[in-house]
């Protein structure tokens, strides 16, 4: 009966020790549970790599630009199609990693948990049109071009799209008055990105682009001439703080049970920066303000790009602090330890020749 009894209190024993250790993978891997001392919540951001949409970590440093985008694309039938990125400097075109995306979702799900974790838890010529690049990246087939003239532009993208059998879905005598308020604002660059597109929605490999520009950019006006719903997610990695919404774009938060909801920002690490994309890394000094936008609408809605300029950011922030404390922390323990060493050979003199006066005296 004994060893009935503890073979019974093993097995319940075994089992609550196996749920536990389901349960902490379920922990790990979905990072949604936090503990609190009032019991299990859930950590929800208002945002998933995942989702359909566009997708994109813009980092700018004050004078240089990174984007990763990544958007959704579905078609009734499989096409050819064509995507039109307007920038303002000449970019360099490398490919990226969806797993930039997927850092960056792990890095705010772990700051929701510790956030909560304390309270409740191709190419046709023509005039001022001109190629500046050209090469296919994985299922992108990328074409850079410099205009000054939008009439010549569009034109110019009429015999493109012609040239390569590509059917127009949308008349791009919409996307004229779109071209020539981008010309107007001194835009010269224009990404064109030919993909195929087939009748399963999926996300397009990432592609990165890297620009000179003395403010904070993405583009939204070019997509207003195109019909339909979107839902438009932006990555900011900046040295300064984003306090405000930007319209048509605004904050996301995370959303607390039974608390006041947090917008997601917090400053990411330069080793952060750097898991999320090597080059990203490199933008950056020392570390970098996450902050994430959203949109969700009518692409017709969207009039305005977001455009963030350096004295639009808070500076005062704790980057600086964080690189800076470690190094006087150190300086601290350095002049301690010499401190200490110093106490210490005194005394140990002192000591020594207190003995020989003894000494001497005896």
């Amino acid at each position: 009966m004994e060893t009935e009894a503890k073979g019974k209190a093993c097995a319940l024993s075994l089992r609550r020790v196996t749920t536990g250790i389901v349960f902490l993978f379920l922990v790990l891997f979905s990072l949604s549970p936090v503990y609190a001392d009032r019991g299990l919540i859930t950590v929800s951001p208002e945002v998933s790599v995942y989702e359909p949409g566009q997708k994109a970590i813009v980092a700018w440093n004050g004078q240089e630009e990174i984007l990763i985008l990544s958007t959704d694309v579905t078609s009734s039938r499989e096409t050819l199609v064509l995507e039109l990125l307007p920038l303002p400097s000449e970019p360099k075109v490398e490919v990226a990693s969806f797993l930039s995306f997927e850092e960056v979702q792990r890095l705010i799900w772990e700051e929701g948990v510790n956030l909560y974790r304390d309270k409740s838890f191709n190419e046709v010529q023509a005039s001022s049109v001109q190629v500046v690049f050209h090469e296919k990246i994985g299922a992108h087939d990328i074409t850079v071009v410099s205009a000054t003239e939008a009439d010549e532009l569009i034109d110019w993208v009429e015999d493109f799209l012609q040239a390569n059998d590509v059917d127009e879905s949308v008349s791009l005598g919409d996307f004229e008055p779109v071209v020539k308020d981008y010309m107007g604002r001194g835009f010269r660059y224009y990404v064109l990105d030919l993909i195929t597109v087939t009748t399963d929605e999926r996300s397009v490999d990432p592609i990165l682009y890297q620009f000179s520009s003395n403010f904070l950019y993405y583009p939204l006006v070019i997509t207003s001439p195109v019909q339909g719903e979107t839902e438009i997610t932006l990555f900011l990695l900046t040295e300064g703080k984003v306090n405000k919404d930007y319209q048509p774009m605004r904050r996301a938060y995370y959303q607390i049970l039974g608390e006041n909801s947090k917008p997601i920002e917090f400053v990411l690490s330069k080793g952060d920066l750097s898991k999320i994309d090597l080059r990203i890394g490199e933008l950056f000094e020392e570390g970098a303000w996450l902050t994430v936008l959203t949109y969700e609408g009518s692409l017709g809605s969207l009039t305005r790009d977001l455009m963030i300029a350096e004295d639009a950011l808070d500076l005062a922030t704790p980057v600086d602090i964080e690189v800076i404390l470690p190094s006087t922390l150190i300086a601290l323990c350095i002049l301690l330890g010499a401190a200490c060493t110093l106490a210490g050979v005194v005394c140990t003199f002192l000591i020594t020749r207190s003995k020989k006066g003894a000494s001497t005296s005896g």
